[in-house]
């Protein structure tokens, strides 16, 4: 595979159809970094007594009584967020969807729109639904479940200690071993997470370019990286340099703008200015929103020219095998 010629037809192909742009805008949505929080687990909570775990008196009464106001909009704007995170999911999948369709479609001499790379994406949107939650889903399912059991066995202690004025080093030490066991396991996931990672992709092109079922994609998106181990890790290492560079880019163009947004409100709250206003508040927030979509500008272009690169790359692993 001639390498600098996939990189350079990648980038004209963007850059001559730059409706591509802000389908990889609309793929990047709701992908924010999964990287682990992994913070370490400290299970020596050995004490002399419940003492060493005291809380201000009344604390109990206090989170009772701001749970009676506020439960109900708390549980409203987690439902809202909730929502608000499916949907950007699927327009995520149309997207994503949308930019190989056009790209093989380019690629091969036709005109194609925005509203034609659309509409291709929503057609196979239950197909790249599927694969998503086929391949992902276990991932996601194991991680909330996680941190479900971990709330649960941290509010236990809180509330053992708290309301109940008992001992609660039990639930901490059980607390830590769980927590260490779940460290253990995400080091088990992480290489088979990373394998997915990899084959996803071109199972993404089997189900919209080869029109295979989910099942039929994932055996098809790992039988073309088997086949092809040696160019799809030399990519693999050419997308991390790209991607290492637009991060430059990207620190280089934002961090100006964070700098002029966010350290005169530091300076004013630092030197004993008193609580903002309206105005600075407002001021804040438009900034932090313009710097979001500055971001989210940058890394559009990132997406668009990784999605044009597979897309080329599995149609010649796609013509070298019908040749073979």
């Amino acid at each position: 595979m001639d390498y600098s010629k996939l990189m350079s037809r990648s980038w004209e192909i963007v850059w001559n159809n730059k409706f591509l742009f802000i389908l990889g805008f609309l793929a990047a949505l709701g992908s924010g970094g999964s990287g682990g929080s992994g913070g370490r687990a400290n299970s020596n909570f050995r004490g002399s007594s419940s003492s060493d775990f005291d809380l201000p008196p009344g604390t109990v009464d206090n989170l009772q009584t701001f749970w009676a106001h506020f439960g109900a909009l708390i549980i409203a704007l987690i439902c809202l967020f909730v929502v608000l995170g499916v949907i950007l999911w699927l327009v995520r999948l149309v997207a994503q969807a949308g930019l190989i369709s056009s790209v093989a479609r380019i690629d091969a001499g036709e005109k194609v729109t925005f509203g034609e790379a659309f509409a291709a994406g929503t057609a196979k949107l239950g197909r790249m639904a599927g694969l998503n939650l086929l391949l992902y889903g276990p991932f996601t399912l194991l991680a909330l479940l996680s941190a479900g059991i971990l709330m649960v066995m941290a509010g236990t202690a809180v509330y053992e200690e708290v309301a109940r004025g008992g001992n609660a080093e039990g639930i901490f030490a059980s607390l830590g071993i769980f927590t260490a066991c779940l460290i253990g396991l995400a080091c088990l996931t992480l290489p088979l997470l990373l394998v997915v990672n990899i084959v996803y992709p071109f199972a993404q092109r089997g189900a919209v370019l080869g029109e295979l079922s989910v099942m039929d994609s994932i055996r098809h998106g790992w039988q073309v990286v088997r086949a092809n181990t040696g160019e799809v890790i030399v990519i693999v290492l050419l997308f991390l340099v790209v991607g290492f560079v637009f991060g430059i880019v990207s620190i280089a163009v934002i961090l100006p703008g964070a700098v002029l947004i966010f350290i005169p409100a530091i300076i004013h709250l630092a030197a004993g200015g008193g609580s903002f206003g309206v105005l600075e508040i407002a001021y804040v927030v438009a900034g932090g929103v313009c710097l979001a979509v500055l971001a989210g500008a940058i890394n559009s272009v990132l997406v668009a020219f990784r999605s044009t690169a597979v897309t080329l790359a599995y149609q010649e692993f796609m013509n070298k095998s019908k040749l073979a």
